[in-house]
């Protein structure tokens, strides 16, 4: 072979490598799963420290008052948290970087409530601050949505849509909040009396992951294991 070739073939090589690198990353999609959850095997109190209102119903969670519930892993920084949920009675509510019962952060939207509820809870007292809602969805009762909170450093964002649309902040934009109280901790979801709500296939992710893509039809494969809630 001469040289000239053996340059020619080398150079393919390292072609067709940098191809398959690109491939295989478009393949397994951007970021990380750090916690996902879709309650078919019931409420597991090795992950969670449920509330008294927790049920599971139908493998979706029933949380019907009972205050705040949130996970035994409590290192959640900067991620996406996302869930389907629907609103039964009034309203529904968010936990994230959660230290305990007195030291969280809890977000809120309510059926015909055209604002978000962000809160903060410092020492058992709790601070809320009332914002619309900044796109045209407001929640319904008894409606399913998808809801997902993206909290990088002191700023939350919030999205909703209604299940099965894939969100975007042009779109689905709820709102925004920065709070700087608390940079780590648990996430989970929170009711006071007469505030129910359902939640399942709860995902948490890196900022900015994104699902993998199929390499036949190229087609979204999305996480694996979310189901279609009752």
């Amino acid at each position: 072979m001469t040289r000239l070739r053996k340059k020619a073939f080398a150079f393919q090589a390292f072609f067709f490598s940098v191809l398959m690198l690109a491939t295989v990353s478009v393949c397994l999609g951007a970021g990380e799963i750090l916690f996902e959850e879709d309650f078919e095997a019931g409420i597991d109190k090795g992950i969670w420290i449920p509330a008294p209102g927790w049920n599971v119903v139908d493998g979706v969670l029933d949380a019907n008052g009972g205050e705040s519930g949130y996970t035994v892993q409590n290192d959640f920084v900067d991620f996406e948290f996302s869930a389907d949920t629907q609103i039964i009675a009034n309203y529904l509510g968010f936990v994230m970087r959660a230290q305990d019962l007195d030291n969280l952060y809890m977000h809120q939207v309510g059926a015909g409530d055209p604002t978000i509820w962000w809160h903060s809870k410092v020492g058992g007292g709790w601070a809320p601050e009332q914002k619309p809602i900044e796109s045209k969805l407001i929640p319904e009762l008894n409606v399913w949505y998808r809801m997902k909170f993206i909290v990088e450093g002191e700023q939350f964002t919030c999205l909703m849509a209604e299940r099965g649309e894939e969100l975007n902040e042009e779109d689905h934009l709820v709102g925004t909040w920065k709070h700087d109280a608390f940079d780590s901790g648990a996430i989970g979801f929170r009711h006071s009396g007469g505030e129910h709500a359902q939640y399942d296939n709860i995902l948490v992710t890196t900022i900015g992951y994104t699902t993998a893509v199929s390499p036949e039809g190229n087609l979204s494969t999305t996480w694996g294991r979310i189901k279609k809630s009752p």
